[in-house]
């Protein structure tokens, strides 16, 4: 049966595939809203005195976009074109450690093992001033002295010169660590990629009868324009698309030069032979 009216109850996720293999790539499923725009350049056939007599319609164009409530790794990947890889690298730790003063000897200790060149893995360490600023600065040597430090990442020991420091004094580092994670890198030379992209979203009828409604775009080229925007609000992850005609390799569902296709179908629709 033909479902003329509708209404859109529920925007529920935008899933993305491979182009050409169909492999599942990501899936947006906090989306706060979503946008398709339908536009085409109409050029007017005039006649005598200007009259109107026809139009000429072509460039159909369709842009999809809107904002995920969460930061998707596999949708920034498909913006700036490149890859997730999981390896040993460095990141900079911000550290605050507490002086102690015992048997003659002044120390502290990093929280994690800072890594660098053998006798400089820490730059330098600041007094942490009452406000939270810094104040005297510590630079790091084989030994300590005056207004120098030694460093041992084997123990994760900072040890200053006697009397250089009170015990309790706060002191402040930035150093890098040595961890395994999931690391994606924004090339210069690499560039937004396309997609099969499925929009799925309830809606129903004036009866209230539920249905699904799903929107396929064969291929979706992203745009390589996006801001991450982070402070006190929510960030937001913005996105941008344009459907590109032609036909699609891979899995496709839809015709051939199909900009999108727009499927209506039961929440508990049968499977059919």
């Amino acid at each position: 049966m033909f479902v003329n009216d509708l209404t859109i109850t529920s925007l529920e996720t935008i899933t993305a595939f491979h182009p050409t293999s169909g492999a599942f790539l990501w899936m947006l499923d906090e989306l706060q809203n979503a946008t398709i725009s339908n536009s085409q350049e109409t050029t007017d056939i005039t006649g005598k005195q200007g009259r109107l007599l026809n139009s000429l319609k072509r460039n159909k164009a369709v842009t999809i976009s809107g904002n995920n409530g969460m930061v998707s790794g596999g949708l920034l990947a498909t913006q700036t074109g490149g890859k997730f890889v999981s390896k040993a690298t460095n990141i900079m730790y911000p550290d605050y450690m507490t002086v102690h003063v015992a048997d003659g000897k002044v120390t502290a200790e990093t929280t994690y093992k800072a890594v660098g060149t053998a006798g400089n893995e820490i730059e330098s360490v600041y007094v942490r001033n009452a406000d939270g600023t810094r104040g005297e600065k510590f630079t790091q040597d084989a030994t300590a002295g005056k207004g120098t430090f030694a460093y041992d990442p084997a123990t994760k020991t900072i040890t200053f010169a006697d009397g250089a420091l009170a015990d309790g004094t706060e002191i402040a580092a930035n150093y890098f660590r040595k961890i395994q994670a999931n690391v994606l890198e924004n090339m210069s030379d690499q560039y937004s990629e396309k997609v099969q992209l499925y929009v799925d979203a309830f809606a129903e009828d004036k009866c209230s009868n539920v249905y699904r409604v799903q929107f396929f775009i064969p291929k979706a080229d992203f745009n390589g324009n996006f801001d991450i925007t982070l402070g006190d609000n929510q960030t937001v992850h913005a996105f941008e698309a344009r459907s590109l005609a032609g036909a699609s390799c891979g899995r496709v569902n839809g015709s051939a030069g199909a900009l999108w296709t727009y499927t209506v179908f039961g929440e508990n629709a049968e499977d059919i032979d």
